[in-house]
C-alpha cells in the first residue's frame, strides 16, 4: 500500500513537471510568434529614429479618402498585374462611395516576373511629383493591355502628355534614382510584411482575403 502510494505520488510529480514543461513551452512558442509578428511589421527608421511600423501612414504615401478616418485600408499592388486592374476598379468605386470614412493608400509591389511592373511605377511617381499620381495611376491600369505587350516607355509618356504636364521634368523623374530607391523600399517592407502576391490589402494592420467582389470588399471595410 505504501510502495502503491509512492508510486502514485512520482506520478503526480511528474505530471506536474510535464505540464510545467509544455505550459513554458508553449508560452515561449506564443512570445516567439508574437515576436516575430511584431518583427515582419516594424522596420529600422532610415532617419535613425528607432523603429517604425510599415503598416502606419506616412508622409510620402499616396492617399485618398478622409486622413482622420478610423479605418485605414493599405494596398501593395502592381501596375501590369490583372488581378491589380480589378482591384483598382473596385477601390475606384468603393472611395468614391466611402471617401468620408476610408483613408486609401497605394504601395508599389511590382513583381520581377512583369517586365513593365516598375517602370510603370516610375512614372506613376514622376507624374505624382507634379500633382498627378492618381490620375497616372488610373490611365496606366486602365491601358493595361496596351502596354503590357511592348513598347510601354512610349505608351506611358503619350498617357503623361495627356495629362499636361512638364514632359522634360517627367523623363528626368523617371530616371532619377530617389524615385527607384522609393519603389525598392515599399517593395521590400511589403516583402517583410510577407506579400508575396498582389494585390495585398491590409485594412488596419490586418492581412485581408482577396475579395471577388465590390460588396465583399466593401463588407470587409465597414466591419472594421
Amino acid at each position: 500500500m505504501k510502495r502503491k502510494a509512492l508510486i502514485w505520488g512520482g506520478l503526480t510529480v511528474v505530471l506536474a513537471i510535464a505540464t510545467f514543461v509544455i505550459l513554458q513551452l508553449a508560452g515561449n512558442q506564443e512570445e516567439s510568434q508574437a515576436v516575430s509578428q511584431a518583427s515582419s511589421t516594424t522596420q529600422q527608421d532610415q532617419s535613425g529614429n528607432g523603429f517604425v511600423n510599415i503598416l502606419d501612414v506616412r508622409e510620402d504615401d499616396w492617399t485618398k479618402g478622409n486622413p482622420d478616418a478610423d479605418i485605414v485600408v493599405i494596398k501593395y499592388s502592381d501596375f501590369q498585374c490583372p488581378s491589380c486592374l480589378f482591384q483598382a476598379a473596385m477601390d475606384q468605386k468603393v472611395t468614391e462611395e466611402l471617401s468620408d470614412e476610408v483613408l486609401f493608400v497605394y504601395r508599389h509591389f511590382p513583381l520581377p516576373s512583369h517586365q513593365y511592373a516598375r517602370l510603370a511605377a516610375k512614372y506613376a511617381e514622376a507624374a505624382g511629383n507634379q500633382g498627378k499620381f492618381w490620375e497616372m495611376h488610373d490611365l496606366i491600369f486602365t491601358n493595361q493591355r496596351q502596354w503590357s505587350g511592348g513598347r510601354a516607355a512610349s505608351a506611358f509618356q503619350q498617357l503623361a502628355q495627356s495629362l499636361d504636364i512638364d514632359m522634360e521634368q517627367l523623363k528626368n523623374d523617371v530616371t532619377d534614382p530617389e524615385i527607384a530607391k522609393h519603389i525598392d523600399a515599399e517593395y521590400q517592407q511589403g516583402d517583410n510584411l510577407g506579400v508575396t502576391g498582389v494585390p495585398s490589402i491590409f485594412i488596419n494592420g490586418q492581412k485581408m482575403p482577396f475579395s471577388g467582389s465590390i460588396d465583399q470588399y466593401r463588407n470587409q471595410i465597414l466591419s472594421f
